[in-house]
């Protein structure tokens, strides 16, 4: 979102020009403090929440939105998905207002802090280091594997909806509902978003396909590229054209050709260039999976390297090559112990307690 207030012309800047501070939405429940940002399709305002005496977020949509009733019902649903969503690592949906005369909007819980996409633009070469971003991304990839193994698929992963809060904790933000909307907008009333958010679409949801976890594992890995390089994959040119058919530079090239030291291991630069795989299967297909490779903590739960691991017959690791190009190799089959093995071993182990008893009653018999 645009923090400088709405763009100029089109229907949002006429919806704005009806939202000012001090006003009283949601039938004088919430009185609007000011407004965050705005998208192509949304507005998001600081409110104050009269009945509970706390501030919350509240996202402003199209007045095209409440005059569609697809738009409406999905809306609704989306909404009751994403209030399950109850994470310490997500931004939490609350409702969806809807009445007679006024804006539909979403009240969100307000994070009090700064995107990742607006840290970085502070930052003196626009960059963040891997120690910097690797706490975040175990954080990110938690809220991921919450919130896909409810079904729930992001769909627009980006430095600016990683917000970091008073306590430097990662909040996820826009869960589901701005890429509906952004969908509907796009499709119904031929507008389109100008944020740039295309630039961390995967090949697949461009051309329309069902929401799956591999989109915002694409996005996932976009978006580290950006955060580590100072610009996403592609960011010039018809950009559309090369998410789908053109090879992404690899982050290691990338990071030479713009002459920036770096503490980037190779493990973490091989993940980011899998995670961009045109083809979804041969991206990581969960955040469990990331966060195996990365040989990272979700949870209580100790996640091995991929490399550490050996699934059998399938089993397989990645290996970047020189062209920047990801290749998957095969992983050796260890040679799995047989029952004979095992009972041979459980015999000689029972002969030798036999023996160290007979030793030592000969011994205390001696004495």
């Amino acid at each position: 979102m645009n923090p400088n207030g709405p763009p100029p012309g089109g229907d949002l800047s006429t919806a704005a020009e009806t939202l000012a501070p001090s006003q009283m939405v949601g039938g004088g429940r919430y009185t609007l403090l000011w407004m965050i940002g705005h998208g192509g399709s949304s507005m998001l305002w600081l409110a104050q929440d009269e009945r509970l005496g706390e501030t919350v977020a509240l996202k402003f949509l199209l007045p095209q939105t409440a005059a569609d009733p697809r738009m409406l019902a999905s809306l609704r649903q989306e909404t009751l998905k994403c209030r399950r969503l109850a994470h310490r690592n997500v931004v939490q949906t609350y409702d969806l207002y809807e009445a007679p005369g006024e804006m539909p909007f979403i009240i969100m819980e307000h994070v009090d802090g700064p995107s990742l996409h607006t840290l970085r633009l502070e930052k003196p070469h626009q960059v963040f280091t891997w120690q910097f971003l690797e706490p975040i991304v175990k954080q990110l990839l938690e809220a991921l594997e919450y919130a896909h193994g409810d079904g729930l698929v992001h769909r627009d992963l980006k430095p600016a909806n990683l917000i970091l809060d008073q306590r430097g904790r990662l909040k996820l933000a826009d869960f589901g509902i701005a890429a509906m909307v952004d969908d509907f907008y796009t499709r119904v009333l031929n507008l389109r978003d100008p944020s740039g958010t295309v630039t961390f679409m995967s090949p697949q949801q461009m051309e329309g396909a069902p929401p799956a976890p591999p989109d915002d594992i694409y996005a996932l890995g976009a978006t580290l590229y950006e955060l580590l390089t100072g610009q996403p994959p592609f960011y010039a040119g018809d950009i559309a054209h090369q998410v789908r058919h053109v090879a992404p530079q690899s982050i290691l090239a990338r990071l030479r050709q713009l002459k920036r030291a770096h503490d980037l291991p190779a493990v973490a630069a091989a993940l980011i260039m899998a995670c961009l795989q045109k083809d979804s299967v041969q991206r990581p297909q969960t955040p469990r999976a990331v966060a195996k490779w990365l040989g990272l903590h979700l949870g209580s739960e100790y996640l091995a390297p991929p490399y550490a691991q050996n699934d059998g017959a399938t089993a397989s690791h990645w290996r970047l090559t020189r062209a920047g190009r990801m290749i998957k190799l095969p992983l050796k089959r260890e040679p799995v112990p047989s029952e004979h093995f095992w009972f041979v071993l459980s015999i000689a182990l029972a002969l030798l307690l036999v023996a160290a008893f007979v030793y030592w009653w000969v011994r205390v018999r001696a004495h």
